[in-house]
């Protein structure tokens, strides 16, 4: 048996050996194999992501980008080499069509890479010029190419045209292909009948709301970044403020916004938690002075309408009947807008008096029902609202798109409907990511395509068109700058206010219906709604305790009740809803605690009568009124008073008052005290059991004494008599007895 024992731990001791052999034998190779795997051609980029074997192809410029009939088209571009080899022989070739884009749909099939002459998309395309590229380009390197060609050789008619350019060699099987469209426009008699698109921007400046309830707090120190130079915030105004005129924007403002940059002025704190602590103290920031500056004087007396505060979710709340909260983040929105931007929106907040300033929506996502623009006319007194145009059929149907419409509110006004054009909102959405040259020249080459598309499907029409970007919206200062510069240099773009649209919209002769009822699937969830309604019900609670408070405190307070509704928090920004959420409600529920009320648990009676004293101390930052109440059990002969009237108590302060305290019978009582505010909301955590023991001997006492005191005239009158008795039995008188006080 031992030596079976042994045999197999030889075995085992055998098989170890092996594997650590292999094991070493293993490391060995892969050593060796790294300097190899790190030097082979386009195995791993630097930034170790391991790169596709390919030809990549990429335009970066086209000159002239819209087509005339004198044009000599050039195409610009560069091809990157990720094959593993070098690739020498490049030839780039260019392919356009005599024949334009019958559809927008095509030219998105187009662009997806949808093969041409088919049924789908039945373009020809014919080559119309080469480039070789002569440099052999190393693995990992990049070569630039240039194509031209004569667009008259090809196009005679206003449209919109395919371009495409290939790429390949004779020493690899790989090729690259990229795609861009070409609007060319014949100039002279061809073109006068065409009537164009009136064009009109808007142009948005809305952000996250970052303000809660703690003073001179923003939730993140992202807003800095985004005001000063070359962030997101300021290259819209920069652009914006440059075109203004030449392209009539109507600019889209949320008073939020307005709020968050005007705490940065001055010194102010960031991050933190619902006690306000673990702040960062940051110093004012001189890019939101100048940020605040340039909006004042880019927007005084220019077309501007004003998204209600924080742009809550006002289809989530008109769907869960909410329409309070709708009006008053519109009335809150117009008194801080009027006073951080009186030019603009006059200190009321309804405008400088100049019509500039319009009563104008645009929902989030740009989608509404009947119900959600009733909402708006009722609560918001909006006329003009701009939807997506998914939201409603053309009204021109057969004569292509129109941004006009009609329709008629639940108030029964008529409301005006203007339909940005969803294909165009979607590609300015991409702007985040176009951070590249080729990407900058793809985005703002779709756009000038996509309006001359527009106008070239029925030319001898009049229509309009609305160009809304996304609320997030995040270009560079190159692509915003160019997008405004092909509106204002477009021939078949006239560039018009949002405000004459309404006007034209509003005297149409029919009313089209928006869907009765169409919840969208981003909206605000019911659930989260309700947890909103409950940190709502415990601010107004909190207000109501406040003595006096100053507006901006009241404000500031219902800003931060707004700031959970926005439409921020729509879809994957529901976090950060969650968030602060939970923050505002554990901030009120630290400061209410801050609330004491101070009273002694028993008070015993010796009477019918007593008195008894109630403290409140106040920890709170401001000043507190709140009112003493005593419940007593129903039928109970016990009364307490001395609660009426409102208690002020200054800021870290205290102040007392005397509660008087009557029964008419013997016995013990619980008496509930509890403060209140002055509409008389109980405070649920100041809530303090009071026993009250009545026991009556203080009459009894009174007797005792009063009897004691008859008793003791009483035996002192007959003392008196018997000594003087006493006295005349002796000899002496009674009088003279009583003189000398007895026989001694």
């Amino acid at each position: 048996m031992k030596s079976e024992l042994y045999r197999a731990g030889n075995n085992m001791q055998t098989v170890r050996s092996v594997l650590r052999a292999l094991g070493a034998l293993i490391a060995v190779l892969l050593a060796a194999l790294v300097p190899l795997l790190a030097g082979a051609p386009g195995a791993q980029a630097s930034t170790g992501v391991v790169q596709p074997r390919a030809l990549t192809i990429a335009i970066t410029g086209m000159t002239p980008t819209t087509a005339g009939p004198d044009s000599t088209v050039t195409v610009r571009g560069t091809i990157a080499n990720h094959t593993g080899s070098a690739v020498g022989g490049l030839t780039v070739q260019a392919m356009t069509s005599t024949a334009g884009f019958p559809y927008p749909e095509q030219m998105t099939e187009f662009s997806d890479g949808a093969p041409t002459g088919t049924t789908t998309l039945p373009l020809l395309l014919q080559q119309a010029g080469t480039d070789q590229v002569n440099a052999t380009v190393p693995n990992g390197g990049t070569a630039t190419w240039s194509v031209s060609y004569q667009a008259a050789t090809f196009y005679d008619q206003f449209g919109v045209f395919p371009v495409e350019v290939d790429a390949g060699s004779a020493s690899t099987a790989y090729t690259a292909t990229e795609r861009t469209f070409l609007p060319y426009w014949p100039g002279g008699s061809a073109t006068s009948q065409v009537m164009g698109l009136q064009t009109a921007w808007v142009w948005p400046l809305i952000d996250t709301p970052q303000q809660g309830a703690c003073p001179q707090t923003l939730r993140t120190s992202e807003l800095a970044s985004s005001v000063a130079s070359g962030g997101r915030l300021s290259t819209l105004l920069d652009a914006g403020a440059a075109h203004a005129q030449a392209d009539q924007l109507t600019w889209d403002i949320d008073p939020a916004l307005l709020s968050d940059v005007s705490v940065m002025t001055r010194p102010y704190f960031t991050h933190g938690n619902a006690q306000c602590s673990e702040r960062f103290a940051e110093k004012p920031s001189a890019a939101a002075t100048t940020w605040l500056a340039q909006l004042g004087t880019s927007t005084a007396g220019q077309p501007a309408f004003l998204s209600p505060y924080a742009n809550v979710d006002v289809a989530a709340l008109s769907h869960s009947d909410l329409d309070p909260n709708i009006q008053a983040a519109y009335r809150l929105g117009e008194t801080v807008a009027g006073q951080i931007l009186p030019r603009t929106f006059g200190t009321t907040g309804t405008g400088t008096g100049d019509g500039a300033v319009l009563k104008a929506a645009w929902p989030a996502d740009g989608l509404a029902d009947a119900g959600v623009l009733t909402s708006l006319a009722r609560q918001g007194g909006i006329s003009t609202v701009v939807l997506s145009s998914t939201e409603l059929p053309s009204t021109s149907v057969g004569e292509g798109e129109d941004a006009l419409a009609r329709t008629v509110s639940g108030v029964g006004s008529g409301m005006s409907v203007l339909l940005a054009n969803a294909r165009i909102t979607s590609l300015l959405g991409t702007a985040s990511t176009a951070r590249t040259q080729a990407s900058q020249f793809t985005l703002t080459q779709d756009f000038l395509a996509q309006t001359a598309m527009i106008a070239a499907e029925t030319p001898g029409t009049s229509r309009s068109l609305v160009i809304a970007p996304p609320t997030d919206w995040d270009p560079t200062p190159a692509v915003a700058n160019a997008l405004l510069s092909i509106t204002d240099h477009t021939p078949w773009l006239h560039v018009t206010g949002l405000s004459t649209l309404a006007a034209e919209a509003a005297r149409l002769p029919s009313a089209t219906h928006v869907p009765a009822k169409q919840v969208s699937g981003a909206e605000l969830r019911d659930a989260y709604l309700d947890e909103v309604a409950t940190v709502e019900a415990n601010v107004s609670l909190f207000k109501d305790l406040l003595y006096q408070p100053p507006a901006r405190r009241v404000n500031q307070l219902d800003g931060a009740v707004a700031t959970l509704e926005s439409s921020a928090w729509r879809g994957s920004g529901s976090y950060g809803g969650s968030l602060a959420t939970g923050e505002l409600a554990g901030y009120l529920k630290y400061s209410e605690q801050k609330v004491v009320m101070i009273a002694s648990k028993k008070v015993l009676l010796a009477g019918q009568s007593g008195e008894t004293p109630v403290s409140v101390q106040n920890g709170l930052d401001e000043p507190i009124q709140v009112q003493v109440m005593a419940t007593t059990p129903p039928g109970s002969p016990l009364t307490v008073d001395g609660s009426d009237g409102m208690l002020k108590v200054n800021a870290h302060g205290s102040n007392t008052i005397k509660m008087s305290v009557h029964s008419s019978t013997i016995g013990t009582t619980t008496v509930q005290l509890q403060l209140v505010t002055q509409d008389g909301s109980p405070l649920s955590w100041t809530v303090q059991p009071l026993s009250v023991e009545v026991t009556r001997f203080g009459r009894l006492l009174l007797i005792i004494i009063g009897g004691a005191l008859g008793i003791l005239v009483l035996t002192s009158a007959y003392r008196l008599r018997r000594k003087r008795l006493a006295g005349a039995r002796s000899g002496g008188s009674a009088d003279e007895t009583a003189e000398g006080g007895g026989t001694g």
